[in-house]
């Protein structure tokens, strides 16, 4: 994303960014899993140490952010295993 060089948006939440510059991001597959609720839905890494739920996005500003790359499912259950619950992941690298 080169638009993350933008002064504007250094204030802004990583979620807001994404809402904002890519939402198609932010789609779920659907639930992949009965007895899972988190499958299939979009999880979050911040510099690729595990996964997290995206309210974790609305915690950091755009500030300290380099990178926001997404990892498709299969992407992300090469990279996590089931920690990325058959969904996707936004991978968020900061300074």
């Amino acid at each position: 994303m080169d638009e993350l060089s933008d002064p504007a948006l250094r204030g802004q939440s990583v979620l807001e960014v994404v809402r904002a510059l890519r939402p198609n991001f932010l789609a779920n597959r659907g639930v992949q899993s009965r007895s899972n609720p988190e499958s299939g839905k979009v999880h979050a890494s911040i510099n690729g140490v595990g996964v997290v739920s995206l309210d974790e996005l609305r915690t950091m500003h755009m500030a300290a952010v380099v990178e926001i790359r997404f990892l498709n499912a299969a992407a992300a259950m090469q990279r996590f295993g089931g920690a990325a619950h058959e969904g996707p992941v936004i991978l968020v690298l900061t300074m």
